[in-house]
């Protein structure tokens, strides 16, 4: 009993918030993306630097989860 009550505890102390998920995912994408969207020429901050970092973090989630995408490719 003691093992299933440790284990549960654990469990649920591991367990992340949405807030605390969605703050992980902003930092990943701005710590990735960020000087790559500002070497393209959008300024920081900016609306059209927010959608160049999520449009990159999009295009890298399709590209790395469906193997046979590529953009630009002809069927």
């Amino acid at each position: 009993m003691r093992i299933v009550l440790l284990a549960l505890a654990m469990a649920l102390s591991a367990c992340a918030t949405p807030e605390q998920r969605a703050d992980e995912m902003a930092a990943y994408i701005t710590e990735n993306y960020a000087a790559t969207c500002a070497k393209l020429g959008y300024l920081a901050e900016s609306d059209a630097h927010r959608n160049c970092m999520l449009s990159m973090y999009n295009a890298d989630q399709m590209r790395n989860s469906v193997p046979w995408y590529r953009p630009g490719r002809r069927w």
